[in-house]
């Protein structure tokens, strides 16, 4: 029977984060997660990297001010995941709030940031806001104004490295492990019975201290309590829909982003250029539900974004048809009585012991992409104290000096294909899915020459990305590679049956 300081349950990228950052300061950790490493609402988002410009509306500016600050850390970190963006606002005279005000809250948004690295904020004429975007209908157009953010395209691949990052700081890692009981003794949380739903094996952990850290689903964690030790509902979060739609010709659909309100009811709504077609969302819709997992995306949220979209391009012209895919999720947002949309997106550290006299658990509700690594840092230290361990600083702020950039990566990358005899085309995606860690894949190829073979035709993978998800990234289904590794979305049975059959072929070890 294992014995950590820490137990933390959910893999998504706030759990995985405290894992990372408890095992950087010498915890013994072990994280679980039902599923695969960034698999549930991760990868449910709108991959931004954002200090939520439509939070200052609810007055949330402490929250803000946070996420702005870490979005200038994420990129500089990992500027091969996370990268800047400019976002149009078109202004028209219907929309809900006047063009002054949409003004004045983008220069406060540019204050809080105080960062270099974004540009100010800046208006746009009418022929400024047609000649960016042609396609974009002129209908009671007045202008506009850009402003910056930053796109995560994979949170997925930030998930990986964030295994990778706990597992070489000495932690454990277990995907595709449910827990069925929460043990504990006199009022107590001592540990937890896993379930590996692959192999069917069942074991014993024990654990100073647990966090729930799973998303949406906290509550249904907590119900594997003793009755009697169960606290009251947590979570009163909101479903999200998304629609990955092919990228029109002759500019009639977006050629950059674009964040618009929607013209039914004034909600806000993305349309961003994502792995070369447009994502579009999302939907905002209280969840009242007791399992995320049987979610699904309704007919009517198509049909909405469909119609916002078309309203904004009415050259695009889109129909159901052309939706390649959905995704759907719960955000992890309290339990509220407010509508969907003003419902805090902060997060909260919910400590049963000093909460409902339940000790050595804690609950994590709320939680934001952006802030995943603040929150982490929040939960390590309360871990600490409530271990009564020596304080130990975080470093998972610090950017290291000598970060390669993604022109100096996708340099060298190229020049190694060019030398392998491979496509340099595989260069962008090699540097967007592994930044420096693409020199371990082309390794692969120069080690054996046949793994420079493409998975599939039509699949922009070659069979050593295959070996390295197998060996170097934790995955332990085709699906995990397929999906989560490879960001093949959606995978077609062609490429499924090309990893299949790198798999069988090359004697990788998976669980399914």
């Amino acid at each position: 029977m294992a014995l950590y300081d820490l137990l933390v349950i959910g893999g998504g990228i706030n759990g995985l984060g405290i894992a990372a950052d408890a095992a950087a300061r010498g915890l013994s950790v072990c994280i679980v997660e039902k599923g695969d490493w960034g698999g549930g609402t991760t990868s449910a988002s709108s991959r931004l990297i954002h200090g939520g410009l439509r939070y200052l509306q609810h007055g949330e500016i402490d929250l803000v001010r946070e996420s702005l600050k870490e979005r200038g850390t994420i990129v500089r970190q990992r500027p091969h995941l996370v990268h800047p963006i400019s976002l149009l606002i078109p202004a028209y005279k219907t929309a809900p709030l006047p063009k002054w005000m949409v003004g004045v809250g983008l220069g406060m948004y540019h204050v809080l940031a105080r960062d270099p690295l974004f540009p100010a904020p800046a208006p746009v004429s009418f022929a400024d806001a047609r000649k960016r975007e042609p396609g974009l209908n002129p209908d009671g157009l007045t202008g506009g104004f850009t402003y910056p953010d930053a796109q995560m395209e994979f949170p997925e691949r930030f998930c990986v490295e964030l295994v990778q990052e706990t597992v070489a700081a000495g932690g454990t890692v277990r995907s595709s492990t449910q827990v069925v009981e929460l043990l504990a003794e006199n009022k107590r949380v001592t540990g937890a019975i896993l379930c590996d739903d692959l192999t069917g094996e069942t074991s014993e952990l024990r654990a100073s201290v647990t966090i729930n850290a799973a998303g949406p689903w906290v509550d249904v964690v907590s119900r594997l309590l003793p009755e009697a030790a169960r606290p009251p509902r947590m979570m009163g979060g909101t479903w999200g829909t998304h629609l990955v739609l092919p990228v029109r010709p002759d500019t009639a659909s977006p050629t950059g982003a674009i964040y618009a309100n929607a013209r039914k009811d004034g909600r806000p709504f993305f349309l961003l250029p994502w792995d070369d077609r447009l994502l579009v969302g999302t939907t905002d819709v209280k969840y009242t539900g007791d399992n995320p997992d049987t979610l699904e995306v309704e007919p009517w949220e198509i049909e909405y974004l469909l119609a916002e979209t078309n309203h904004l391009f009415p050259g695009a012209n889109y129909v159901p048809g052309d939706v390649q895919t959905t995704t759907c999720g719960v955000r992890p947002l309290p339990a509220s009585d407010k509508n969907a949309g003003a419902v805090t997106r902060r997060h909260f550290l919910v400590d049963h012991g000093a909460k409902h006299g339940v000790h050595g658990l804690a609950s994590v509700v709320g939680g934001k992409l952006t802030t995943y690594r603040s929150l982490a840092e929040e939960v390590t230290d309360w871990v600490l104290r409530t271990l009564g361990k020596t304080p130990v600083l975080c470093s998972t702020g610090y950017v290291p000096p000598d970060v390669p950039t993604v022109a100096t990566l996708h340099s060298a990358t190229a020049q190694t294909l060019r030398r392998l005899g491979l496509p340099v085309s595989l260069a962008t995606g090699l540097v967007k899915r592994y930044g420096a860690a693409s020199a371990d894949i082309l390794a692969r190829v120069e080690r054996d020459p046949t793994s420079g073979t493409f998975v599939a035709p039509n699949t922009p993978c070659i069979e050593a990305q295959v070996v390295h998800a197998a060996k170097s990234e934790f995955a332990r289904t085709v699906s995990d590679i397929v999906r989560r590794r490879l960001m093949l979305f959606p995978p077609t049975a062609e490429a499924i049956a090309g990893v299949r059959r790198v798999v069988q072929e090359r004697g990788l070890r998976l669980d399914g």
